[in-house]
């Protein structure tokens, strides 16, 4: 086929030579196509491979080629794919309250879901948010997640999708597919349902929801436009919601405002959302929030102020929540913001809001606090850590507690380091002046942990006291008295309470090694 190309164009009048050259023209063309059908049935990089000598042998461009190859190829779900429309949804004719509007949110969301009434303020900030995200640095992710199944976390994603802006739900998406629609389609809220399916082992995936955290996040990826491949940049920015059994990954779960549901209880009940005029009033609802988000949304405030006992990544997450409550004025100021203390306080209550390495120097404070001393030989730290029963340290490497060069690995990262000190009696040995933690408690504890006149507490969202010591107080966190002992550690000595040896949290949960592996072993 490709031997004879000086024959491809000539086109002979007359008698058999005619014939003969037409019968080569057609049995030439027949090859080509079979040769474009081989090259197009090949995967990516064996086509690469063959494209320029390919293109050679039929005496056409490698980019000709290459269009001819695309064209022959099968359009991916071309039989069964279908385009995105999105809900447009008019305006309420009348001007809305925000009070009531956000009233009226957080009841709709616990007639149908099993939730208490912060998180359920939460939720209806966080839908009202979507319609005005753009106005704002960070927009949250929202985790919807539940510790079974049948818990409503699906009921509630539909329910986000009556309310929410331009909402488009998926039960699986790609990396390219977040990113190409977002850029496509914003503003949009992505829905993504059965996260814990398929979100834990794809880095890529989480790193593009991670960026789309932030107004600036994008993507950049090389296109080809025009025979020419060229950078193109992809936006990212736009409200998620992800629903799944267990806890999200740990840089999503850090972006987002945390909503843990319940299996309903047989003394429960619920309204379901196929019961008559249920759709209706999340519609009439949506109505109302397109309006008022035409009429309030450039009048938000995009630096209110943020409760302090929110952490940095909290306050970025709490930006645009705090300032719609403070739009429907003084009553959801106070109902909103006590919203967010509670459901980051139960999420630092039942997790932890100490990472491993944080932990760490807290509870090494908190021990320097309980032996009323300025220096810790290292073998003695090392057993007061190991006393701590819910802590990891016991059991920090194939189920051994932590010995003193591995608190030095530890400890490497944040500064301090283990010297020789001068003990009672004139002794001396390897361990750690007070002093050398100073600048890494400042840098890695919450304020209250930071400061030395403060109480050391791993729940920055709980006070500690004489009822409640080293537990979170489940209503009223707020007491008069101050606690004069450890619940956990020596509870012969009498001290004030440092909170942290005598928190409760997760053993084994995020943010923490697992028994027996090392993981986090000199890399805290």
């Amino acid at each position: 086929m490709g031997h004879r190309p000086a024959h491809r164009h000539r086109h002979l009048a007359g008698g058999g030579v005619g014939m003969t050259e037409d019968n080569t023209t057609n049995r030439d063309r027949a090859a080509e196509a079979n040769e474009i059908a081989r090259l197009a049935a090949l995967d990516p990089l064996d086509y690469d491979r063959e494209r320029q000598a390919a293109a050679d042998r039929l005496g056409c461009r490698v980019s000709t080629l290459d269009e001819m190859v695309r064209g022959v190829r099968p359009a991916e779900d071309a039989a069964t794919g279908r385009g995105v429309a999105l809900a447009v949804v008019e305006p309420w004719p009348e001007p809305v309250e925000t009070e009531a509007l956000l009233s009226a949110l957080s009841a709709a969301i616990r007639a149908h879901v099993i939730l208490p009434m912060a998180m359920a303020d939460a939720v209806a900030l966080w839908c009202a948010h979507s319609w005005v995200y753009s106005r704002f640095q960070h927009t949250p992710r929202l985790s919807v997640t539940s510790p079974a199944k049948r818990c409503g976390k699906s009921t509630l994603l539909d329910i986000l999708r009556a309310l929410c802006c331009r909402p488009l739900k998926a039960d699986s998406i790609s990396a390219s597919g977040v990113f190409r629609t977002v850029e496509a389609l914003s503003p949009l809220t992505l829905l993504i349902d059965e996260a814990d399916s398929f979100l834990g082992e794809n880095e890529e995936l989480r790193g593009i929801l991670n960026s789309g955290f932030e107004a600036s996040g994008q993507v950049i990826r090389v296109v080809e436009v025009k025979d020419e491949h060229q950078p193109i940049c992809f936006a990212t920015f736009a409200p998620v919601a992800l629903a799944g059994i267990g806890e999200l990954p740990g840089t999503l779960e850090d972006r987002a405002l945390p909503i843990v549901l319940q299996r309903k209880a047989a003394s429960e009940t619920v309204t379901r959302l196929r019961s008559p005029g249920a759709r209706g009033r999340l519609h009439d609802l949506a109505r109302k929030l397109v309006r008022w988000a035409q009429d309030r949304g450039p009048h938000l405030n995009a630096d209110p102020a943020i409760p302090e006992e929110l952490g940095d990544r909290e306050a970025d997450v709490s930006v645009p929540l705090v300032s719609i409550a403070d739009d429907a004025g003084p009553v959801w100021a106070a109902r909103g913001r006590k919203a967010l203390r509670e459901v980051f306080g139960r999420r630092a209550k039942e997790e932890g809001t100490l990472e491993a390495g944080a932990l760490l120097l807290a509870d090494i404070k908190a021990t320097f606090a309980a032996t009323r001393t300025d220096r810790l030989a290292s073998d003695d730290l090392c057993r007061a850590l190991a006393d701590m029963e819910d802590r990891p340290w016991p059991e920090w490497k194939n189920g051994k507690p932590m010995s003193a060069p591995q608190l030095a690995r530890a400890l490497k990262p944040f500064g301090p380091r283990p010297g020789t000190i001068r003990l009672a009696a004139g002794a001396t040995a390897k361990g750690y002046y007070a002093d050398a933690f100073k600048l890494a408690w400042e840098r890695y504890l919450p304020p209250e942990t930071a400061k030395a006149d403060e109480t050391v507490t791993a729940n920055r969202h709980t006070d500690t006291t004489e009822e409640n010591c080293g537990f979170a107080a489940e209503n009223d966190p707020s007491h008069g008295k101050t606690c004069d002992g450890l619940k956990s550690g020596n509870p012969q000595q009498k001290q004030s309470c440092d909170g942290v040896t005598a928190q409760n949290p997760p053993h084994r949960g995020k943010g923490y090694p697992q028994s027996g592996n090392g993981v986090w072993e000199g890399t805290l």
